[in-house]
């Protein structure tokens, strides 16, 4: 479509939880624990939203995993109401795209279901793909930030051991 699938995207009850049994069952590790994250310019179905996210993320061979955990108003784009503890649903597919409106063009799936900035030069938009593709599917602006957090995860992922623990501070992979 866009080229390689980036990212699966999971949404979860409990961060921790999810990043050890993830960890132990696939060998996706260890997990960079993003707390409280909040994006500038967030909406949900063209309104905006006030949420953030307790997000992490690992590598499972060529693909990043994320968890996320989202804390706020209630529907989103990650569901009706929060997850239990252990529950996790899978969310979306993302991918880095040079050109978000033409990318958004080929899905045929309508306007973005939420949109949202990581900083100046990288935008983020999730699309309702569900009834043609079984989820959401994250475009996300490809650029030299966005890369560098890629190769973030595949770095810490080169080093890791296996061990605990599996939730693991952003800064400690620095």
């Amino acid at each position: 479509m866009h080229g390689p699938i980036m990212q699966l995207g999971y949404v979860v009850g409990d961060l921790a939880t999810s990043a050890e049994i993830w960890a132990l069952r696939t060998g996706a590790g260890p997990f960079l624990h993003m707390p409280g994250a909040a994006f500038d310019g967030w909406t949900y179905r063209g309104e905006p939203q006030a949420l953030t996210l307790d997000i992490a993320f690992a590598q499972l061979g060529d693909k990043m995993i994320e968890l996320i955990q989202p804390s706020g108003a209630w529907p989103n784009v990650y569901g009706d109401a929060p997850l239990r503890p252990g529950e996790c649903r899978a969310h979306h597919h993302a991918f880095l795209v040079t050109d978000l409106d033409r990318a958004a063009a080929t899905l045929a799936a309508g306007p973005p279901v939420t949109t949202g900035r990581l900083n100046a030069d990288v935008e983020l938009r999730y699309y309702d793909c569900r009834e043609p593709l079984g989820l959401f599917i994250e475009l996300i602006t490809d650029a030299p930030s966005t890369r560098a957090f890629f190769d973030l995860s595949e770095r810490t992922a080169a080093g890791w051991d296996g061990a605990g623990p599996f939730l693991r501070p952003l800064e400690s992979a620095a």
